[in-house]
């Protein structure tokens, strides 16, 4: 198996058009989102059919079994702008970066898995409120997005408001401004927001990827990790050479690794990015992707 079969660079893809480049899942995600919310406006859909069979409200999901509204009010906003340009906005910034660290199926599976926690969790906290209540919106997984991502990098900075600010920072405000601005009738599902960051950190703690726990408990790897010989950590025997002998003298040992070998080192090289990301790959480990990479245009050279 080459390095573009392999989920951790399914994001990675070059090629024309909006799908094929890096990220498709994330893209799907708030295309999705704006198709919706233009047919909501263009079609001029009746509100009380959206609260009745979308939207997601105790009444409808513990009442009357309507389980989908756990999924379908993650893509519904209200009339005003800024509720959907301000969650799309977050999760074009941070999304794409997640869904190339974690691979496509992953980052969809969490961010499905966060919508759905951040919808049952407001529910269960409004079941007790008087009155009927009602919620749309992807804030609950943007939060859980944005996160995840703070998780990673807590000091990188973004532009927020034209304002260069950390991530944890604008996460901060993301969280706490619903509570803040509740004052104006309970508009904003905070439960909403608080659950999805909470299982961001439940997901990254625990390492719940959908293709771990689908490999490790509901069927065989595909491959038995090993690790050859030749990568066993030796006392040197030989003189100190340059670096530019040890580089060349490591990128000829790669190159003739067989081909189960070099998956096999490849595998734990990906597993390594997955949790490190790039910078934290040494010379070796590099020079394993790079030979991958070959090996797999080499088989598309050969099918064409």
């Amino acid at each position: 198996m080459g390095i573009y079969d392999r989920e951790y660079y399914r994001g990675e893809k070059s090629g024309p058009g909006w799908f094929s480049g890096p990220a498709p899942w994330c893209k799907t995600i708030i295309l999705i989102n704006v198709v919706i919310f233009l047919a909501q406006r263009a079609f001029a859909i009746d509100p009380d059919f959206i609260r009745e069979w979308v939207a997601a409200s105790p009444e409808g999901i513990f009442r009357q079994g309507r389980v989908w509204e756990l999924l379908t009010a993650t893509f519904l906003h209200d009339s005003k702008i800024w509720h959907i340009l301000g969650n799309m906005l977050f999760l074009w910034i941070v999304g794409r970066e997640m869904e190339s660290l974690y691979g496509g199926r992953d980052f969809l599976a969490f961010y499905l898995a966060a919508a759905i926690v951040s919808t049952f969790c407001w529910t269960v906290a409004q079941a007790f409120a008087p009155g009927y209540h009602y919620m749309i919106g992807a804030s609950g997984a943007v939060a859980g997005v944005l996160t995840l991502y703070t998780l990673y990098y807590p000091r990188r900075e973004i532009l927020f408001f034209f304002i260069p600010m950390p991530m944890w920072v604008v996460l901060a405000i993301f969280l706490v401004w619903p509570l803040l601005s509740d004052g104006r009738g309970g508009a904003v599902a905070y439960e909403s927001h608080l659950a999805g960051a909470a299982f961001a950190v439940a997901f990254k703690h625990f390492d719940l990827r959908w293709s771990r726990l689908t490999d490790g408990r509901f069927r065989r790897p595909r491959l038995k990790l090993v690790t050859p010989p030749r990568y066993e950590p030796t006392r040197p025997r030989t003189p100190v050479v340059s670096r530019g002998e040890k580089v060349g003298a490591m990128a000829s040992s790669v190159s003739v690794l067989p081909e189960e070998q070099l998956d096999a080192r490849l595998d734990e090289v990906l597993a390594k990015i997955a949790r490190e990301g790039r910078d934290g790959l040494n010379e070796e480990e590099r020079r394993v992707l790079q030979e991958a990479s070959r090996r797999a245009r080499d088989r598309r050279s050969d099918r064409r």
